[in-house]
């Protein structure tokens, strides 16, 4: 995989549009050589997104949610191959969490399928063939698809989504027994971890795979955007009870600031997991899939029974 760039800057100016709005606008930019070379390309880009109108235009290169380029994130950790090549590395995302960025082996995240208002009509625990076939799924509501909140009142409805969920899992196993497939519960659905597929991250062979299993769009084009699969290693800040990591104002893990947020954020971190591990089919991976898969659930801790968040 490409590697991770290590130096990143904005550039922060108030400019005139070709419209005329004026507009307050922040961009980004990256370099492997220096922070200067990364200024460069900020303001490079600046001028690009204010020669093509601005934000909120069809062709702005520089849209700030799943933009089309990639965001400032932090380099923790590179993995390397038996052979010495870069196959994995983990940043520091936008909310904090570290995050598993790799090209070797297909990730993707599902959400707990809510049946669609046709579904309800025709069969009231749903159609899992229109599932397959029909309009795509909508995600379950947070504070139902918690797979740790059996008995909570208004919640009765979690144990059908789940097993609606793990029927479409199987049946994308049944069609594909050429992929080993490892199956997780996330906090709010599911995450497979899928082998032998060879499919790069920009290619179509991986968005038909992961359309298959009804992926969330906007997870496919962070992919797209990052070339690389992404996921979640650590817990979402606020499930834990920590500080938003936006609200500190900077990124540089230089500064006393953020530094003291990673304390804060690993202490509360010690009680809880990303994933349990319900299920490994198929053929093994490689060497290569099997050293990503490793230190994947070393981080997640997919075994430990610790509430997920």
């Amino acid at each position: 995989m490409k590697p991770i760039p290590r130096h990143w800057a904005s550039v922060r100016e108030t400019r005139t549009l070709a419209d005329g709005r004026e507009l307050d606008l922040t961009v980004h930019g990256s370099s492997d050589e220096s922070p200067q070379d990364a200024e460069r390309d900020a303001r490079d880009r600046l001028e690009r997104l204010v020669a093509s109108g601005g934000p909120g235009r069809a062709n702005d290169p520089d849209r700030e949610y799943y933009p089309d380029r990639r965001l400032p994130e932090e380099l923790l950790e590179e993995l390397h191959g038996p052979d010495g090549e870069l196959i994995a590395a983990i940043t520091r995302n936008r909310y904090g969490a570290a995050v598993l960025n790799t090209d070797a082996l297909l990730i993707t995240d599902i959400d707990l399928i809510e049946p669609s208002p046709q579904d309800r009509a025709q069969d009231p625990r749903g159609s899992f063939l229109s599932r397959l076939f029909g309009s795509a799924p909508e995600p379950l509501p947070e504070e139902e698809a918690d797979p740790d909140a059996f008995g909570l009142p208004g919640l009765h409805r979690r144990g059908e989504h789940h097993a609606r969920s793990l029927a479409l899992i199987e049946t994308f196993r049944s069609q594909h027994p050429e992929l080993g497939v490892r199956t997780y519960r996330t906090r709010n659905g599911f995450r497979l971890l899928v082998t032998g597929s060879e499919a790069a991250p920009r290619s179509e062979r991986a968005r038909e795979l992961m359309e298959q299993v009804w992926s969330d769009e906007l997870y496919m084009i962070l992919c797209r955007v990052h070339d690389t699969y992404r996921a979640r290693l650590t817990p979402k800040a606020w499930r834990i009870e920590v500080d938003r990591f936006e609200s500190l104002g900077t990124r540089f893990a230089d500064d006393q600031e953020h530094q003291d947020w990673v304390a804060r954020y690993r202490a509360a971190s010690q009680d809880v997991a990303v994933c349990r591990l319900l299920d490994a089919s198929g053929p093994a991976p490689s060497a290569v899939e099997q050293q990503i898969i490793e230190l994947h659930d070393r981080a997640v801790r997919p075994t430990s029974g610790l509430r997920l968040a």
